[in-house]
């Protein structure tokens, strides 16, 4: 991974922090968001006009996120049949919230 490294992922994403980052040509966010008072860890695709979110998996609402839930998220092959631990050298982080 370029621009930060995986612990350091880990460490912003538990304590909800949003992660954009390009991965072949195309810009993702890692974040946690609330829906209908339930609250989730998601990655969107943010390609213009066709925005979709590609994993998600429902959090709590307060406190940190554990690395387990994580490592769900990361683990689902939504980048062609790969997970983002599978594509993690090819990533670069652009941007922290």
């Amino acid at each position: 991974m370029q621009g930060i490294t995986m612990n350091e992922l880990y460490e912003l994403i538990a304590h909800c922090h949003d992660a954009e980052f390009e991965y072949n040509g195309t810009t993702y966010v890692l974040q946690p968001e609330v829906n209908d008072n339930k609250a989730y860890l998601v990655i969107w695709d943010c390609t213009p006009n066709a925005a979709k979110c590609i994993a998600k998996h429902e959090i709590s609402i307060e406190g940190d996120i554990p690395q387990s839930v994580i490592n769900v998220v990361l683990s689902e092959k939504c980048f062609n049949g790969k997970s983002f631990l599978e594509i993690e050298k090819e990533v670069e982080v652009t941007v922290i919230y």
